[in-house]
C-alpha cells in the first residue's frame, strides 16, 4: 500500500524518472525498426545478415554491461543527479552522430559509444530508489520507472515506423536524440535530487518518514564493511543467483524486442501495419504487468517466488511462438511472454535492494546490471546466427526457452534462502 508519509513527492520524482527512462530508452530501440527497413539495410549492406544485423544489438549491450561495471567509481564520486545528467547528455550527443553515419562501421561505433554512456546512467535509477522509498514501497517504485522502458518500445514501433517512412532512417536517430535531452531539464532545476534532503521540493516530514524507515548499521559493523569492500557483494551467493534470473529476464526482453518486428513480417507473413499495431500492443500489455508486478512484489514476503513462477511461464509462451501454427497463436504467446517477463523486474531489484547496504548500493546496481547485461549481450547476435544457420527463427526462440528455465531455478534456489 502507498503510504502518505505526510507527503508523496517521492512518488512526483519517481513519475518523473519513468518519463526520463522512457525518452532515453528510445534511443536504443530503434536499430528494431531499421531491421525491417530495405533502404538501410542496402546503404549498410546488411541484406540477408542476420547474424550481422544482431550484432547492432549486442554490441551495443556488451559496451552498456562494460559501463555498468567500469563506471562504479564515477558513478559512485559524482552522485546519481550528475552521473544522470552526464550520461544522458553524452548518450544524446553521440546518437545524433548515428544519423549522419554512412557504413556499417560507423553505426558500430555509434552503438558501442551510446552503450558507454547509458551504462553510466542506468544504476542512477536504483541508487535513487532506494534513497527515495522505505523498503515495502520498492517494488512499486521500481515498477514505475520500469513502465517508462516498457512504454519506449510501444512509442517506438510507431514513431519510428512514421519517422523512416516519412523523413528517413536517419531521423530515428535525431528525434530521439532531441527528446533525451530535454530530461536533462528536471535534473538541472532540481526537482530529482540525490536524496530527500538536497530537495527543496519535499516536505520536512516527508524527509524524517523516509529518513525513518531506512535501515541504519551500528558503525562497528559498517567499518567492517567499508574494509570489505565491493567484495562483499561479489561473495554473496545470492547475488550471483539473481544474475543469472536477471540475465534471464534480459535474455528475453533483448532478444523478443530485436527479432520481434521481423519474426512477424517474415516467418508470420504480417505486413508493416499489422506488425506495427501488434507489437505497440505487446509492450502496452508489458507496461500494465510491470506495475502489477511492482504491486505484488510488495504483498510478498518471499519476492523470488514472483520471479520463479513468472520466468517459468515465460518459457512455456516463448516455447509456443514457434510451436503454434497459427499466426494469431503466435502473436498471443508473444504479449504474454513478453508481458509475464515484467514481472521479473521489480522483483530482482527489490531483493538486490534488500540484500544490499546503502552505501554499496550503486556499485551492487551496477554489477548486476553490468554482469546480467554482459551475459545477455550475445542474445540478439546468437539468434540472428542460429536464425542465418538454420534457416528458422524457431531455434533462436528455443534458446531463449532454455535462458527462461534456468533463471526459473535460480529464484526457487534464492525462495529456498528465503528471499
Amino acid at each position: 500500500m502507498i503510504s502518505s508519509g505526510r507527503g508523496n513527492y517521492r512518488y512526483c520524482l519517481i513519475a518523473i524518472l519513468a518519463v526520463t527512462y522512457m525518452f532515453i530508452y528510445l534511443q536504443r530501440t530503434n536499430v528494431s525498426m531499421l531491421l525491417v527497413d530495405t533502404r538501410f539495410l542496402e546503404e549498410v549492406n546488411l541484406l540477408g545478415q542476420t547474424a550481422r544485423q544482431g550484432l547492432l544489438m549486442t554490441v551495443f549491450l556488451l559496451a552498456y554491461s562494460l559501463s555498468n561495471i567500469l563506471m562504479i567509481p564515477v558513478i559512485s564520486r559524482l552522485g546519481p543527479r550528475r552521473s544522470l545528467i552526464l550520461g544522458i547528455v553524452m548518450g544524446s550527443l553521440i546518437l545524433m552522430f548515428g544519423g549522419w553515419a554512412a557504413s556499417f562501421a560507423a553505426i558500430i561505433a555509434v552503438r558501442i559509444l551510446l552503450g558507454i554512456a547509458h551504462g553510466i546512467q542506468y544504476p542512477n535509477f536504483s541508487v535513487l530508489v532506494k534513497n527515495w522509498f522505505p523498503p515495502w514501497e520498492r517494488g512499486t517504485a521500481n515498477a514505475i520507472y520500469s513502465m517508462g522502458g516498457t512504454f519506449a518500445p510501444a512509442l517506438a514501433v510507431p514513431l519510428f515506423g512514421w519517422l523512416i517512412s516519412s523523413w528517413g532512417w536517419e531521423y530515428s536517430f535525431f528525434v530521439p536524440a532531441a527528446l533525451g535531452l530535454v530530461c536533462v531539464i528536471p535534473l538541472l532545476l532540481g526537482w530529482i535530487t540525490s536524496r530527500p534532503d538536497d530537495n527543496p521540493s519535499i516536505s520536512a516530514g516527508e524527509v524524517a518518514y523516509i529518513k525513518s524507515h531506512q535501515p541504519v548499521l551500528p558503525a562497528a559493523e559498517d567499518n567492517n564493511q567499508k574494509g570489505k569492500g565491493t567484495s562483499q557483494i561479489w561473495h554473496n551467493p545470492a547475488f550471483w543467483l539473481l544474475c543469472i534470473a536477471y540475465a534471464a529476464f534480459m535474455c528475453s526482453w533483448w532478444g523478443l524486442l530485436t527479432w520481434i518486428p521481423q519474426y512477424l513480417v517474415q516467418a508470420r507473413n504480417f505486413d508493416m501495419s499489422g506488425m506495427t499495431s501488434y507489437v505497440t500492443i505487446t509492450y502496452l500489455v508489458a507496461m500494465g504487468s510491470c506495475f502489477i508486478g511492482g504491486r505484488l512484489v510488495d504483498r510478498v514476503q518471499h519476492k523470488s517466488i514472483v520471479g520463479f513462477v513468472a520466468l517459468s511461464s515465460v518459457a512455456l509462451a516463448t516455447f509456443g511462438i514457434s510451436a503454434l501454427p497459427s499466426s494469431r497463436g503466435a502473436v498471443i504467446c508473444i504479449i504474454l511472454a513478453v508481458g509475464i517477463n515484467e514481472f521479473v523486474f521489480p522483483a530482482a531489484w527489490a531483493i538486490l535492494q534488500a540484500i544490499t547496504p546503502d552505501r554499496l548500493m550503486a556499485a551492487s546496481s551496477g554489477m548486476i546490471s553490468g554482469t546480467a547485461n554482459l551475459f545477455s549481450s550475445m542474445t540478439p547476435f546468437i539468434i540472428g546466427f542460429l536464425i542465418q544457420i538454420t534457416g528458422s527463427y524457431a531455434s533462436g526462440l528455443m534458446f531463449l526457452v532454455v535462458m527462461s528455465v534456468l533463471g526459473a531455478l535460480s529464484c526457487l534456489t534464492l525462495l529456498r534462502q528465503g528471499h
